[in-house]
């Protein structure tokens, strides 16, 4: 990424093919119009120590990546710890929930049968209450009759 716009550095020995027109023998000569000299070394050192510079950002971009990595890896161990507390959680709260709605469901079946047990209990109730109803009517009636044999004495 850092090289784009630059000239490529000029081959050296052991470094990529030997283009055409280049003698190899006990002297390296270039051949070509632009290849007539060696670079002064000088140069040679200027791009050696830009190419030092270049590796060293680029160790220091490495080990600043491998650092946000290894962060994120804790992240990551820390979050899936965090879900896998979250989730036992929630399976207790469900548990807790399962249990107290099992326990409404027992306690209305208690109640539903201590009313069924009543019914009769009702049902007997009322036929008492209309007895005393006609108890108390013909108490009325007897109380109005007395009275009446009463002025008729």
């Amino acid at each position: 990424m850092a090289g784009r716009g630059r000239i490529p550095p000029p081959l050296l020995p052991r470094r990529g093919p030997i283009p055409d027109g280049v003698r190899i023998g006990p002297r390296l000569r270039p051949m070509g119009p632009d290849m007539d000299v060696l670079p002064p070394p000088v140069v040679l050192e200027e791009k050696l120590a830009t190419q030092h510079q270049e590796i060293q950002r680029l160790l220091t971009e490495n080990q600043r990546l491998a650092a946000t990595h290894v962060a994120l890896r804790q992240e990551l161990a820390a979050t899936q710890q965090e879900a896998q507390r979250l989730n036992q959680a929630l399976r207790n709260v469900q548990g807790e929930k399962e249990a107290q709605l099992r326990g409404l469901v027992e306690k209305s079946t208690r109640m539903e049968q201590e009313l069924r047990a009543l019914e009769p209990l009702k049902i007997d109730l009322q036929r008492a209450q209309a007895n005393a109803q006609k108890l108390l009517l013909t108490s009325q009636e007897l109380t109005a009759q007395v009275q009446q044999l009463t002025q008729e004495i």
